[in-house]
């Protein structure tokens, strides 16, 4: 499994199979204050899976760190099982549309911040984004 696509969005939803994103690809909030509570931040995501990886439970854990790497403690933690559509070629991929949405987000201070996306301890994708005090 891997990662085609990974960003932040005001908004996203998956529906019949199609991810549907608003207010995505941003890589800077700004902020009054701090701290700061974000109220709702999603994380689109496509994900590419292979035969190897159908039928089974895919573990899948989405951690928020700060800029010095250090855990935020926001973090969420899912399985994520794809079969094999009907008449798929042998070997071929499957594309997964994901969104996780992540509540009344709390940021200390200004800086840069980053989700990571591991399965089996091994980091998938990671969509970096800063938080600027606003005047």
């Amino acid at each position: 499994m891997r990662f085609t696509s990974a960003m932040l969005a005001d908004a996203a939803q998956v529906s019949a199979g199609k991810l549907y994103v608003m207010g995505g690809a941003f890589d800077t909030i700004s902020a009054r204050s701090f701290p700061a509570i974000h109220r709702s931040l999603t994380l689109a995501l496509v994900a590419e899976v292979g035969p190897a990886d159908r039928n089974r439970d895919l573990e899948l854990v989405i951690t928020l760190l700060n800029e010095d790497g250090a855990e935020t403690g926001v973090k969420s933690e899912g399985k994520l099982r794809v079969g094999a559509p009907a008449g798929l070629p042998a070997g071929a991929m499957t594309l997964v549309p994901m969104a996780s949405v992540f509540m009344n987000v709390r940021f200390p201070t200004p800086g840069g911040y980053v989700f990571v996306v591991e399965h089996d301890g091994r980091e998938l994708t990671r969509v970096p984004f800063r938080l600027r005090q606003s005047s």
